[in-house]
């Protein structure tokens, strides 16, 4: 299998938009590949991911700068939901915002019991474009909504229960247990695996649409007055610790 490692440990892992075209292409390069079976994703020094870089979106001045902006998250998610490899997504500590967005594209998911998951874009005057719109194909349009607005963060049972997860493990133990994971899905024939995942994403093309037009919603209220003062705050917030 092919392992990507999300590896900004001093920003827990949150992405920039170098990132996220860097994901696109390392899952295109995977995806493509003949001889990966099972593309791993994961995190390093103890996060999944922050979700987005606050500190660049605060910088994105107007709304044609901040659509090119999230151009490159379209990307990185259209990669997730076309390859024909599965994707095996392995969490511990927090999976948040953008990151845990990744989640809900992700064919398997396992998490150490010490992760946190949330989706806590609206308390920053933004929304999470995938929840709003691919969510609902995966929890349901009522919990979707309720996750989008609340913003709440859970812990990995909960997000088990929920459905954004598919196994809670042991701390430490995720990408352990994500290879064992792999191992058991590479003993069935690839042409298996593409098929399940060319055949499933048709019920994922109609709602591709709505994605867009949340990314395109969330270009807008990035650059409000609203969002920059909150997104001001928050900062200022983690610099005092």
């Amino acid at each position: 299998f092919y392992t990507i490692v999300i590896d900004r440990p001093e920003k827990r892992n949150a992405m920039n938009r170098a990132m996220w075209l860097r994901l696109a292409e390392l899952l295109d390069e995977a995806c493509r590949d003949p001889g990966v079976g099972v593309v791993l994703v994961t995190g390093s020094g103890g996060s999944f991911s922050a979700g987005d870089d606050i500190g660049e979106m605060l910088g994105l001045e107007s709304v044609e700068e901040a659509r090119r902006y999230f151009q490159a998250h379209r990307r990185a998610f259209l990669f997730f939901l076309e390859c024909g490899k599965p994707v095996v997504g392995v969490v511990e500590g927090p999976a948040v915002g953008g990151g845990a967005e990744m989640l809900l594209v992700m064919d398997y998911v396992v998490a150490g019991e010490n992760s946190l998951i949330g989706y806590p874009e609206a308390r920053l005057g933004l929304i999470p474009p995938v929840l709003v719109s691919l969510g609902s194909l995966v929890l349901g349009h009522r919990l979707a909504r309720e996750l989008a607005l609340t913003g709440r963060l859970m812990p990995a049972r909960e997000a088990w229960r929920l459905g954004i997860v598919s196994e809670v493990v042991e701390a430490g133990r995720a990408l352990e247990r994500a290879r064992r994971v792999a191992g058991e899905i590479m003993e069935s024939p690839p042409q298996s695996h593409g098929a399940v995942k060319r055949l499933s994403l048709e019920a994922a093309r109609p709602l591709l649409p709505a994605m867009d037009g949340a990314l395109e919603e969330l270009a807008r209220l990035v650059v409000s007055g609203e969002a920059k003062r909150r997104m001001r705050l928050f900062l200022e917030a983690r610099r005092r610790g």
